[in-house]
This record gives C-alpha cells, structure tokens and sequence, in this order.
C-alpha cells in the first residue's frame, strides 16, 4: 500500500493540512484551485467581508452538491421507471 501524502492546501490565503492517498493529490488540488476561484469571483461581484464571502463560498458550494444529489435521484428514478414500463409492457403482451 502507498504512503500517504502530506499536503497542504491555501483557501483564501490560509493554509490547510491534509494527509492524503497519494492517487487523490490532484483532486485536492483541483478543489483547492476551484474554491480559491470562487473566492475571487465573490469577492469582485460583492461588497462582502471575508466571513461574508467564505458563507457564500460554502453555500454556493452546498448547492451544487444539493443539485448533483437531485440529479442523480432523478436519474435513479428515471431507471426505475423504465425498468417499471418493461415489465409492464412485457406482462400486456402475454395478455394478448
């Protein structure tokens, strides 16, 4: 099994500590990058103090895992539904 990885990750000026499977380094930096962006954007579009901005990081941020929990429930549903039809259709056709 590989070593974990030490890293440390800078979100809006501070540095954060994190121990890592070494496979996932570019995930984390990749977050790491879209959050400081986020950031940037908040603070160019609003008047907001840094508490301000970082609420409204984490909110926006909860949403799009909020949405993406949605979608893949509606797909999910929509998967069940179909299988639902087949085998609704498949019992009309023996009826016939």
């Amino acid at each position: 099994m590989a070593e974990p990885l030490k890293i440390h990750l800078t979100v809006a000026g501070r540095k954060y500590p994190f121990t890592i499977d070494r496979a996932q380094e570019e995930l984390y930096r990749k977050a790491e990058r879209e959050t400081n962006e986020m950031i940037s954007k908040i603070k160019s579009a609003f008047e907001l103090d840094d508490e301000g901005v970082l609420s409204y990081a984490a909110l926006l941020l909860a949403l799009g895992k909020v949405q993406q929990t949605t979608a893949r429930s509606l797909d999910d549903d929509m998967a069940e539904l179909t299988r639902l039809d087949r085998m609704l259709e498949a019992h009309l056709a023996k009826l016939k």
